[in-house]
């Protein structure tokens, strides 16, 4: 059968239908168009959805490694705050309360570094780029704080410690410490992490 045979046979089935009943079939036809298109519409979104939810199970969000960075930050800037203060007032500096000053803000800045590094590969393998950048920009800001830190360290075994260049040395490493405080609200931002109600932090 020919094109045009199939036309008209086509022609000549629609006209056989009644008058009354063909307002009834556009609207059928209307309305399977209709959840059609909803139907093309509808299947991204909720496949971005699973994906989504799928992220947050697997912890991509980073509540946990956030949370736990941004009290070490947070941390590590109290304790070089009381030494600092120490530092301002002390004619003589007890070895025994500089070395726990510079074991404790490093331990702090270590674990923050820790927690950056797992919130990083979980970016990285989510193909987060700008999460990525964000992290590594705070890392840069912590490294810079543990190379004062490791200065301090020189200035710590000294006999007797110089409260001065103690102070001088801590002072560094704290603007290092408010700049990483600073970029790592920035990441929790990026990342889609709210920022902890209150620090919590409550290290000795």
């Amino acid at each position: 059968m020919t094109g045009t045979l199939l036309d008209e046979a086509r022609e000549y089935h629609f006209l056989k239908i009644l008058p009354t009943e063909r307002p009834l079939m556009i609207r059928h036809l209307h309305s399977i168009t209709f959840c059609l298109c909803a139907v093309v519409m509808t299947v991204p979104a909720v496949a971005q959805s699973w994906k989504n939810a799928g992220s947050k199970a697997a912890g991509y969000y980073s509540e946990y490694h956030g949370h736990s960075s941004h009290s070490h930050l947070y941390g590590a800037q109290s304790h070089a705050s009381h030494y600092s203060n120490y530092l301002s007032t002390a004619k003589t500096v007890e070895p025994s309360v500089a070395r726990m000053a510079h074991d404790t803000i490093g331990a702090h800045l270590a674990k923050t570094q820790q927690h950056l590094g797992q919130m990083k590969n979980q970016a990285a393998a989510h193909e987060n780029a700008e999460g990525v950048k964000a992290v590594s920009e705070v890392e840069g800001h912590v490294q810079e704080a543990r190379l004062h830190q490791a200065d301090l360290n020189k200035i710590t075994i000294q006999k007797p410690i110089d409260p001065k260049a103690a102070k001088s040395t801590v002072e560094k490493m704290q603007l290092s410490i408010d700049k990483a405080i600073q970029g790592h609200d920035k990441l929790l931002e990026t990342l889609g992490v709210e920022k902890p109600t209150a620090v919590t932090s409550k290290s000795k």
